[in-house]
């Protein structure tokens, strides 16, 4: 995406803050989160496990259950609403038809006992005011465009019949029969075959372009990322560490932790049979550390970095960085 901060955003996120309240402490799951989606573009976001990457895309459609949670600050203005304002009528209203979610393992998703048509049928009906003979007819279409083959065979078949990833396809048509405005994918690849995955890709590409939807991908793979988004948002222990286009990201990684990830891929032009790892573990969210969460793993840290968090710093024309020392830069 070129000349983005010339646009408005169809999604803007301002110091979102979801929290969890337990018996074993407070858990900030996401602290102070922000950033924009614009119309047709790609954002990406990556980080290890338990970063906080599902639980900010299930913060935009209040689909996070409270309690335990609660939204303790911020505002997500999706088409300038306050998503965390309106009402639960309203946010129904907006949940698989203007914003859509592709999960990462479509049985937890699909309903076993129920046909695929029963499934996007229903979608139809709710938000589209369809007919059952309308909302059928649109459901073969829906099938048909994510490349099924046979579909008015399919929708009478039950998810257990279908392979993985034709169960992945199911999920996407569903997600894209009322034509989202914002569709969120969290992980929807990993539990693909690699040639399945490259199939998956290439057809969000493809719908993307055709439908002109925004997308949220969420995944740890970072051969993923390249391929597929326009920007990309790093993120750890609930906080965004940096943002910037995709290339940027690749070719002038600052934050510590984002050139730990990205040094940590296969390399398949050296001989060795060892990976480049990033020491240590994603912190406990209810026992963070002091200061930069990323201190203890960082071979940068200084005494300023364990005492104090840094801010998130526009470091370049749409490249923010959330560290004293970007880069790696020398320090005393």
């Amino acid at each position: 995406m070129t000349n983005l901060e010339k646009k408005t955003p169809l999604l803007e996120v301002k110091n979102l803050k979801t929290y969890f309240y337990s018996s074993g402490g407070l858990v900030k799951a996401v602290d102070d989160v922000s950033f924009e989606v614009y119309q047709g573009e790609t954002l990406g976001i990556v980080g290890e496990s338990g970063c906080g990457k599902s639980m900010t895309c299930m913060s935009l459609a209040r689909l996070v259950e409270c309690p335990p949670g609660k939204y303790e600050g911020g505002e997500i203005l999706f088409e300038n609403q306050d998503m965390l304002k309106i009402s639960e009528e309203d946010i129904r209203k907006i949940r698989g038809n203007k914003i859509s979610y592709i999960f990462q393992e479509p049985m937890t998703s699909l309903n076993p006992v129920y046909k695929i048509g029963k499934q996007i049928e229903e979608v139809l009906i709710l938000h589209r005011d369809m007919s059952k003979d309308q909302a059928k007819e649109e459901a073969i279409k829906a099938l048909e465009l994510v490349k099924i083959p046979n579909p008015e065979r399919i929708v009478n078949e039950y998810p257990f019949a279908l392979s993985g990833g034709m169960r992945q396809r199911v999920m996407i048509a569903m997600a894209l029969a009322c034509s989202p405005k914002l569709l969120v994918a969290d992980e929807p690849t990993t539990a693909l075959d690699v040639t399945i995955q490259a199939q998956v890709l290439d057809l969000m590409n493809n719908l993307k372009q055709q439908v002109d939807t925004s997308i949220l991908f969420i995944t740890h793979d970072l051969s993923v990322i390249a391929e597929m988004a326009d920007r990309v948002m790093v993120m750890y222990a609930g906080k965004v560490v940096e943002l910037a286009n995709v290339n940027t990201i690749f070719e002038t990684p600052l934050h510590p932790y984002t050139i730990g990830l990205i040094g940590s891929r296969p390399d398949m032009s050296t001989n060795s049979d060892r990976l480049n790892v990033i020491p240590g573990n994603v912190p406990d969210l209810s026992d963070l550390p002091e200061g930069c969460a990323f201190s203890p793993r960082c071979p940068f840290a200084s005494d300023k970095c364990r005492s104090s968090m840094p801010d998130l710093v526009e470091v370049a024309p749409g490249h923010t960085v959330r560290c004293f020392y970007p880069g790696g830069e020398k320090h005393e």
